[in-house]
């Protein structure tokens, strides 16, 4: 049976009178809070219910917060490190090495919590059907072996269990009433999101790090064959697993590459040639291709608007591109590493987490730095986003979640890219630095002139009318040498006549 609800832990069952007794435990909870359950757990409109926001990713959110931000609440699970978070209404549900976790949106404080048998850590999503909301995610099963599980939200009851046929860490995509997710093999499954029936399986070739982009009648995956070094994006049909073209490779080798986005008739994707590439839904021909200055995460997804696209590389440059010519808009490199976080774009503002533990803001149309937390300990990782709050992975010492909330006493700035040229910036310091190195070579020179005094001219010889030295002794001392180098020729050369 359950406690009360900052302290519940839920197993996962199959017995409906457990539900019964689990639902009516948290209505009563909830009711206690002040809130109803209807607004608990939020409506059918999900705002970030699974990876960057949606089934094709677009990781936009419009109505999303702006900075200047502050502080508004963490959350440190007692298993450890979490998954990428999404918004169920109210409640905050992220995945724990041991426990799946319901935190409040606006206290940041445990609502539920249940119990997982382990197994690598991999975002969740949340749907649904037939007017119930299922959160899906991968879970261990009690028999060994990893496993796709459906919970219903309202009861915290498990409502299925499919397995899959080797680990997964790609994380869950839902779309209306398919549930998407791949394994370390390849593996892509689609599966019922009310019965957990396994609808179909294909192969993808190589280990997938992202959860499936849904997009079209299309089901996208990039897959990274770790033994050719070879990454490739796999479209697949939706109704039935069927490649819907061939798999599309970049042309040089290479396993990094981003995860995909699909909007629209497109999916964009970074690949192993550091060139971000759209490609046609219809056939997967190229739209257009843009370069980037480093490589791209495998663990990163690419965010979209209606005219632009955004992408990260691991160095820590953002990227901004039209969504019609992949022209480069703008790009600011911010000088650290990006492993685990993908762009988001909240409002008009583009935010990106840093391994260096800050949470920047970067003004959409201009691409200047907006605003920046401070660097801490432990990166910031994927995003999600409501309309009050930026919730992020946190890594370091003390893992969770952090959430900040728009700080109306807070101030913006706005500094362009180290990379932008600016004149004025350029001739100022050339002109410091030429004041500098006078200054280094001009002041110690007159110093030690006037310590060591004038330099000493030769003993002896004269100065010419055309301001050459003239050194007598040396030239005697050189015509002399001449004179018995020439005797000693002399003497070698027998066929050398002497003088008459």
């Amino acid at each position: 049976m359950g406690r009360p609800l900052d302290r519940r832990v839920a197993r996962l069952s199959r017995n409906p009178t457990y539900g019964l007794c689990r639902a009516a435990c948290t209505a009563l909870v909830l009711l206690c809070l002040g809130a109803p359950p209807a607004l608990a757990q939020g409506s059918t409109v999900e705002p970030w219910s699974q990876a960057q926001g949606g089934p094709g990713h677009p990781g936009a959110l419009s109505d999303g917060p702006a900075p200047p931000y502050r502080l508004a609440w963490t959350f440190r699970a007692t298993d450890g490190t979490v998954s990428g978070a999404v918004v169920a209404g109210r409640v905050v549900i992220t995945v724990g090495h041991h426990a799946v976790y319901g935190i409040g949106l606006t206290s940041g404080e445990q609502i539920w919590k249940l119990v997982r048998n382990g197994g690598p850590l991999s975002m969740p999503a949340v749907g649904t059907v037939g007017g119930r909301r299922v959160l899906a995610f991968v879970d261990e099963s009690t028999g060994g072996g990893p496993s796709l599980v459906g919970v219903d939200l309202g009861s915290l009851r498990e409502l299925w269990r499919t397995p899959l046929k080797t680990t997964s860490r790609s994380g869950v995509t839902i779309d209306g009433s398919q549930v998407f997710v791949a394994d370390d093999d390849g593996n892509v499954y689609a599966v019922d999101l009310a019965t957990g029936t396994l609808l179909w399986t294909a192969a993808a070739n190589g280990e997938v790090l992202t959860p499936p982009a849904v997009s079209d009648g299309h089901v996208y995956v990039v897959a990274r064959d770790e033994n050719e070094q070879r990454s490739q994006l796999v479209a697949l049909d939706q109704a039935n697993g069927k490649p819907a073209w061939p798999a599309f490779r970049a042309p040089v080798s290479g396993s990094t590459g981003s995860g995909a986005a699909a909007r629209d008739g497109a999916v964009v994707a970074g690949f192993a040639d550091r060139v971000v590439r759209e490609l046609s839904a219809r056939d997967g021909t190229e739209r257009w291709s843009a370069l980037g200055l480093s490589l791209f995460s495998p663990a990163n997804l690419p965010a979209f608007t209606s005219d632009r696209v955004y992408v990260a590389d691991v160095a820590g440059g953002l990227y901004a591109f039209d969504a019609g010519t992949g022209e480069r808009a703008w790009d600011y490199q911010l000088n650290d590493v990006v492993v685990r976080s993908s762009p988001v774009v909240s409002g008009s503002t583009v935010l990106l987490g840093l391994n260096d533990g800050r949470l920047v803001a970067i003004d959409a149309s201009t691409g200047d730095l907006v605003w920046q937390s401070a660097p801490r300990q432990g990166l910031i990782g994927a995003i999600a986003l409501s309309p009050d709050l930026v919730i992020a992975v946190k890594g370091g010492r003390y893992p969770g979640l952090v959430a900040y909330e728009h700080d109306p006493s807070g101030t913006l700035v706005g500094e362009p890219s180290p990379t932008v040229p600016n004149p004025g910036r350029l001739v100022g310091n050339y002109a410091l630095a030429l004041v500098v190195a006078f200054v280094l070579v001009l002041v110690p020179s007159r110093l030690l002139s006037r310590r060591l005094g004038p330099a000493p001219f030769p003993s002896s010889g004269s100065l010419e009318e055309g301001g050459e030295w003239e050194d007598s002794d040396e030239n005697e001392m050189e015509g002399d040498e001449v004179g018995r180098e020439d005797a000693s020729r002399s003497d070698r050369d027998p066929n050398r006549s002497e003088p008459g």
